[in-house]
Formats: structure tokens, C-alpha cells, sequence
């Protein structure tokens, strides 16, 4: 008795020896990441926060901070308090692809047309799904139809995508660019082959098998308590409604994201998927680049210390999420905010996840070259180049982006890029590949998200720089119309003025509304009116009598005409 008494003393030492580093490294994790949060929310920085965390296919944390809804007292809950999860969502329809691939029903590599309608919309080139879910069918990106400000405005999946379908401004499977529309198209391509509303379809195939009971896609048949959004002073914002819902309109709780990470990376858990056709998810499905991980499908691919792991971002108008998975250390981690957060701020939170279970970055030592001049202005391909929503390229914070040289270092938009490898730079924007092909340079980031160098007259200076300066001719020459009493000198402005005033005021309704392009015959006729008032004007200066003198106020205005005429053209408004 004492013997076999011995012997268990022993094995609770041993074991108590090998579980306390784990309990450790559990205790520092959860430590770490919610006092950051926890730190954001008493600085007045957001309202409300939900936090999980699993490991080794349990889950050792998942709690909520501050409010889902303050004014009616309810906290933020890890349980029974769901965020809208942005994007996140697009990892479902990924899943959903899947299930239906494994059943034999969806080829992959098949063009999607054979699975649409004979009167679906024909696009300009054939895609695949998996094209779809990589990001890689080559669609500009489109604000008009995205979104809608009331729920009884949404639309159904069917007519959405029919409605708002962008065109295709780069050949599949070449072009990593980011695409909302690609992946709502996506999930209507599974509503097809199926005949189930998509919504329904992941309630019964995923979130009710994976028990997310606090899941789901349907817009007012909430499962748990949806968290409200807020703006970073305090106060209630609006949160508009995702109508081409599939690309990022779910709601969940933190435990069920848990839930749905612990299915992830367990590789014994054949609930939905098989082994290898869950697999399929995560691994390489394209890169544009040799020196990045690429991207599987939806997921983002990213490399720390020869060590591979998963994320993805969701945002929404105020929800900001991040759920990333470490499958070497059997890991994942979700994170939502119901306020808007600075991109560095979430981005430290998840460094320290990433130094914590995969060691911080070490630097490798190697010669590295640069062997291409990158200087220059970038678009973010995840823009519009063929509709009048152009114009947002060069408004939305992050959509150009310039790289200059000082003292042979590269500078973004004014900040320090170190040189990390062949090319490839780590920047205040996360690591950078330069890579040409076509003739053209590419920057390649570790998401979807791709930029193409413009050329030197469209940075941001000149594009904006036209309209102020033709506004502020015409209204010069309005002044002098009126103190020289010439009819020309008073109505061309004054109808310039105004139309202008048009296009200003249509863009702004088409913006805070997502429906820039219903109001398109609108600005193209206040675009059309600059442009032939405009040629009167000039005209009228060419046909003058020799007696009547031409000062520099009329070359100024002809020749601002001109160059706003050819900006209309640019911005597709004429």
C-alpha cells in the first residue's frame, strides 16, 4: 500500500511539473489581451468588447467589457451578447462552398454559370467559385447597393446580386483584389444548386450542428441580444443593415465563435466537413507573391518564425472584429468591439497574441535587395474604376497611398518601410511585397487586398486641386460678369456653379445612403452642363471682336473649363 502510494506521489508531481507551464501560458494570454482590452474601454476608447479564447479544443476564456447597451444597462456579455461580426461572416460562406464540393454538388473549378439561371446577368469573363472565394474574379468594388439604412430596404439575395453586379476590370485568377459583391455571388451561387435561402441554408448545415445557437444571418430573427453600435465620443450610432447580407452580416457571441474556432482546428472533428475538405479552408489557394503566404479560402495566410497561422477581419460601420487561428499552438482567439477602433490599436492586441504563442519576430539577417524603384502613388484595387464612384478612391482614408525616398530609406505616406526581404518591406500597413507583372506594379499585402502604381498626375494633389480651382474661377468670373454687366459672364458661371453645387450634393446623398450610382443620370447632367457651358464660354472668348479685351481672369476660367471637363471624363461623370 505504501509502495503503490509512492508511486502516486509521484505521478502528481510529475504532473503537476508538466501542467503549471501550460496553466502559465494560459493565464499570461488571457491576461495580456484582456487587459488591453479592458484598458480601451476605461479610457473612453469603446463602449462595449467580447473576447474568447481556445486552446488545445477548450475554451479558457470568454467574457465580455463594458456595454452592449448602456442606456439600457446591459453589459457586454461572452455568452448571450452578439457583435456583428463584419467579414467574419465570408469565412461562412467558404465553409458552405465546401459542404457542398464535398457532396459532389459544386465543382470548384467549374464556371459558375452552369449553376445560375439562363437569364442570370453574363459576366465579361468566366469565374470559378473557387475565383470567388479567393478573391481573384477580378470585380472593382461597388459602395452603391452594399448597404441600406433601413432593414425594410434590404433585398433579397436573388435580386442584389443582379442589382449591383460591378464589372470585372481584371481577367480571374490573376489579380488579388478584394470583393465584397465576389463572395455575396458566391453564397447565391450555393442558394442555386441548393433552392434554400442561403441564411437557412447555414443554419441548418452549420451553425445548428457546430451548436451556435446564438448565430445567424437573418436580419430581425435574432438569437441573442444584439450588442448597439456607438461612436468613439459615447454617444448611439446607427448601424445601416449589409444588403448583399452574405459578405458581412452576421451576428454571434463570443462562445459560439469559440465554438466554431475549436471545429476549425480540430482535425478529429468531422461535424460538417471531412478532414481533408476542411483543410481546403487554410491552405494556399493563391498568391500573388512568392514571399507571402497567399491566401486559402477567405482566410488570410500569415508566417511568424517559420510558424503559419490564420486571420481574418471583420468590419462594419462600427463593429471592428478579428478572429485569428495558430493551429501550432492549437489556438484561436476572436475579438469583437461595437465602436470604431483605430486599425493600430486592434493590430497591438493581436501582435501580443502572436509574440506570446509563436514568439516575437525575428529578425533574419540576410543580405536583402531592392531591386525596384517603387516610388510613386498607389489604388488600393479594392476601389471603383468604371462608375462615378471613382471619386472615393481619393477620399477614403487608405485607398491611395504614397511612397517616397528620403536618405535611402522608403517612406509610407511619410513613415519609415524597413526591408525585410527581396522587395518586401514591413510598413506601418503590415508587410509589403512589390511585384511586377504586366507592365504594371503590384503591391501584395498578407489579406486579399492589392495595390496598382497610378500614374504621377493622379495622385491625390491634382484630382482635388481641378474642382477647387474651377470653382473658384467661375465664381470669379460671375463677379466680373455682374460688375461689367456682360449676360456670358453672369449665367455660364452661375449655371457651373450650380451644377457643381449638384454633383457635391448627389455625391454626399449617394454616399451616406450606398446608393451613389441612383443618382448617376443626375451628376452626369450636372457634369454635361459644366462641360457644354464650359465650351460656350470658350467659344465665346475665341469669337470676340477685336475691340473686346481678354484678361487673364478669362484664359484663367477656359482654362480651368478644360481641365475640369477632362476630370469629368476621368471620374466617368460625362
Amino acid at each position: 500500500m505504501l509502495k503503490v502510494m509512492k508511486i502516486l506521489l509521484v505521478l502528481l508531481i510529475v504532473l503537476n511539473i508538466l501542467t503549471i507551464p501550460v496553466f502559465s501560458a494560459e493565464k499570461e494570454l488571457d491576461d495580456e489581451l484582456s487587459g488591453m482590452v479592458n484598458e480601451l474601454i476605461e479610457d473612453g476608447k469603446a463602449k462595449g468588447a467580447v473576447l474568447s479564447i481556445i486552446e488545445d479544443d477548450k475554451i479558457i476564456l470568454n467574457r465580455g467589457f463594458g456595454y452592449a447597451d448602456e442606456y439600457n444597462n446591459i453589459a457586454a456579455d461572452g455568452e448571450y451578447a452578439a457583435f456583428r461580426i463584419g467579414s467574419v461572416s465570408k469565412t461562412f460562406v467558404a465553409v458552405a462552398a465546401q459542404i457542398l464540393n464535398q457532396e459532389g454538388k459544386l465543382d470548384m473549378n467549374t464556371d459558375i454559370s452552369v449553376y445560375l439561371e439562363p437569364d442570370f446577368p453574363k459576366l465579361d469573363f468566366p469565374v470559378t467559385m473557387q475565383q470567388l472565394l479567393t478573391h481573384t474574379a477580378g470585380f472593382e468594388e461597388l459602395l452603391t447597393g452594399i448597404a441600406v439604412i433601413n432593414v425594410s430596404d434590404t433585398e433579397p439575395l436573388s435580386e442584389s446580386v443582379r442589382k449591383y453586379m460591378p464589372a470585372q476590370v481584371y481577367t480571374p485568377g490573376e489579380i488579388s483584389s478584394y470583393s465584397n459583391y465576389g463572395i455575396a455571388l458566391a453564397a447565391y451561387v450555393i442558394e442555386s444548386i441548393t433552392e434554400v435561402d442561403f441564411a437557412k441554408f447555414c443554419m441548418e448545415k452549420i451553425f445548428l450542428p457546430l451548436k451556435m445557437n446564438h448565430t445567424t444571418y437573418e436580419y430581425m430573427h435574432d438569437t441573442a441580444y444584439v450588442s448597439k453600435a456607438y461612436l468613439p465620443n459615447g454617444n448611439r450610432a446607427i448601424e445601416p443593415y449589409i444588403n448583399l447580407y452574405p459578405e458581412g452580416s452576421a451576428i454571434s457571441t463570443a462562445e459560439d465563435m469559440a465554438r466554431y474556432m475549436m471545429w476549425l482546428l480540430n482535425n478529429e472533428d468531422e461535424r460538417i466537413l471531412t478532414r481533408e475538405y476542411k483543410k481546403e479552408l487554410l491552405i494556399e489557394q493563391f498568391s500573388m507573391s512568392e514571399g507571402l503566404e497567399g491566401g486559402g479560402y477567405v482566410w488570410n495566410r500569415k508566417e511568424r518564425n517559420n510558424k503559419i497561422y490564420y486571420d481574418k477581419k471583420g468590419e462594419t460601420l462600427h463593429f471592428y472584429t478579428r478572429i485569428t487561428l495558430y493551429p501550432e499552438a492549437d489556438t484561436g482567439i476572436f475579438l469583437s468591439f461595437n465602436t470604431y477602433i483605430p486599425e493600430n490599436e486592434i493590430n497591438a492586441i493581436m501582435k501580443k497574441a502572436t509574440d506570446l504563442l509563436y514568439g516575437e519576430y525575428q529578425e533574419d539577417n540576410n543580405n536583402f535587395k531592392s531591386t525596384i524603384d517603387i516610388e510613386g502613388i498607389y489604388v488600393n484595387n479594392w476601389s471603383s474604376f468604371k462608375t462615378q464612384e471613382r471619386i472615393l478612391s481619393y477620399i477614403i482614408p487608405g485607398k491611395i497611398i504614397k511612397i517616397s525616398e528620403s536618405k535611402g530609406e522608403f517612406l509610407l505616406n511619410g513613415e519609415k518601410m524597413n526591408l525585410i526581404g527581396d522587395d518586401m518591406y514591413f510598413s506601418p500597413m503590415g508587410t509589403m511585397h512589390f511585384v511586377e507583372r504586366n507592365g504594371k506594379l503590384f503591391i501584395v499585402t498578407e489579406s486579399a487586398v492589392t495595390y496598382t502604381r497610378l500614374p504621377f498626375w493622379q495622385n491625390k494633389t491634382i484630382p482635388l486641386f481641378i474642382p477647387l480651382i474651377f470653382a473658384a474661377l467661375s465664381l470669379v468670373s460671375f463677379i466680373k460678369g455682374i460688375k461689367i454687366k456682360r449676360v456670358v459672364y453672369i449665367f455660364v458661371p452661375l449655371i457651373q456653379i450650380i451644377a457643381l453645387a449638384g454633383i457635391c450634393f448627389f455625391l454626399y446623398r449617394g454616399i451616406i445612403n450606398y446608393s451613389i450610382l441612383k443618382y448617376s443620370f443626375l451628376i452626369m447632367v450636372c457634369g454635361w452642363l459644366i462641360a457644354i457651358s464650359g465650351a460656350a464660354g470658350i467659344m465665346n472668348t475665341l469669337l470676340k471682336k477685336k475691340n473686346d479685351k481678354t484678361d487673364i481672369i478669362d484664359y484663367g476660367w477656359n482654362f480651368a473649363n478644360l481641365m475640369f471637363t477632362i476630370w469629368l471624363f476621368i471620374f466617368n461623370i460625362i
